[in-house]
């Protein structure tokens, strides 16, 4: 991310060691807007949410009810009565392969676009964070993919799964928590984005507390993960269509 630059200032054009092909030999102008682009991409993440939750039968997916990664559970495990977590939720997704499938390029648009946008950060130990926290970003969201979720509510599940999903699914919060706490500290000057920034950055952190609540300050599981997760989501796509509105004047903070 980043704002107008002045008169004279360059954007850093050396390549990043460990860049994707795509972003490695191209103009510096391109490379930015193919960063910003992958950024709005990842709206793709409602879109296939949307398409794969429409294809649930009676009684359906619960937008408050069920979880995220319910619509990836490759088990038609019916009602979750008998197991406890959420009790309250079916659980049946006829197109968890093209969830599961969407979580892992929803990680791969992160870090691609994490590394094309690279020279727009400072050579500062927060600056350099960014990008190692995108890699970890990545890592986690294809763990949500590859090892579905909920199959730690039934007896004899996948330990794997019971182990990697969670791990995946609390490290995707983390860092991308951390990536816009430190991006709207980098870019504090532009008061706008960084106070939209610490708005989302808010609504993460009450979204934390009520997944911890007991009884979900009554929102249900899935809107209390929704209004934790979602909030980086949300801001990815905002930055990538600012990004692209600004680049005539971007420099680095």
């Amino acid at each position: 991310m980043a704002g107008p630059r002045r008169a004279g200032h360059r954007v850093d054009q050396r390549p990043v060691r460990g860049s994707a092909r795509a972003c490695h030999d191209v103009p510096p102008m391109r490379r930015l807007k193919a960063g910003a682009a992958l950024l709005i991409l990842t709206v793709s993440y409602y879109v296939v949410q949307v398409v794969v939750a429409a294809r649930w039968a009676a009684p359906g997916y619960g937008w408050a009810g069920n979880m995220i990664s319910d619509l990836g559970v490759p088990e038609c495990l019916g009602d979750m009565s008998r197991y406890g977590l959420v009790p309250s939720r079916y659980i049946c997704s006829p197109w968890h392969a093209v969830m599961s499938t969407e979580f892992v390029l929803l990680g791969v648009l992160v870090l691609g676009a994490a590394l094309c946008l690279t020279p727009l950060l400072p050579k500062t130990p927060l600056g350099r964070a960014v990008p190692l926290l995108a890699l970890l970003n990545c890592v986690a969201i294809v763990l949500v993919g590859v090892f579905p979720g909920s199959a730690d509510e039934v007896p004899g599940g996948s330990r794997s799964r019971v182990v990697l999903h969670p791990t995946g699914a609390i490290a995707e919060l983390v860092t991308g928590l951390a990536i816009m706490i430190i991006i709207a500290w980098l870019y504090r000057r532009y008061r706008a984005f960084a106070l939209t920034t610490v708005a989302l950055i808010a609504v993460t952190l009450f979204g934390m507390v009520a997944s911890l609540a007991g009884d979900h300050l009554g929102l249900g599981a899935g809107a209390a993960e929704r209004l934790a997760i979602d909030p980086f989501v949300l801001w990815r796509v905002l930055t990538g269509i600012l990004l692209l509105a600004a680049l005539p004047r971007l420099r680095p903070p």
